[in-house]
């Protein structure tokens, strides 16, 4: 079985993009606001970051970290839908901020959703795989990050489009 991609990346390299998504995000808008609140993005995204980081140096921990970065992506939709539903934001600002926060992460767990009906097995005799090829499950030895993340040119252009969607 080959491993569940979107856009040639896997879902743990998604997850860094987007921790670093929301990193940016709160930055930006902490930076803009000077508001302490306005790093809650920061924070979600340097968890779910931080479990993609572990799930490609240890895949023998994949099944678990991506669970605890989907964990977090559902707690930021959460909180940024609730905050902007229930009007308890301060300024229009702090509401495009919670509005952008829950599309990520939104987005984040829609790309997990579609790892895991990849992985569903076809049968009742085999298991769940959530995503991950068989070779994985069979070399649990630590690997590089950047043997994963790939070549300069293999990553630029979703870089440049990335650049060019939060310009």
């Amino acid at each position: 079985m080959t491993r569940y991609t979107i856009a040639g990346f896997n879902m743990p390299q998604l997850s860094i993009m987007t921790g670093g998504m929301l990193g940016t995000l709160g930055i930006a808008f902490f930076a803009a606001t000077d508001y302490v609140t306005a790093l809650f993005p920061l924070l979600f995204g340097v968890f779910i970051a931080g479990a993609g980081g572990i799930s490609i140096a240890r895949p023998s921990t994949n099944a678990v970290s991506m669970h605890f970065a989907f964990l977090m992506s559902s707690i930021s939709v959460l909180l940024g839908l609730g905050t902007a539903l229930t009007g308890s934001w301060v300024t229009t600002t702090s509401l495009i901020e919670q509005v952008m926060m829950s599309v990520i992460g939104a987005g984040h767990i829609s790309a997990g959703y579609g790892a895991y009906l990849y992985g569903r097995p076809s049968s009742e005799s085999e298991g769940q795989t959530c995503g991950t090829s068989a070779s994985l499950e069979s070399n649990p030895e630590p690997v590089k990050i950047s043997d994963i993340i790939g070549t300069p040119e293999e990553r630029i252009t979703p870089a440049a489009a990335f650049a060019l969607v939060t310009d």
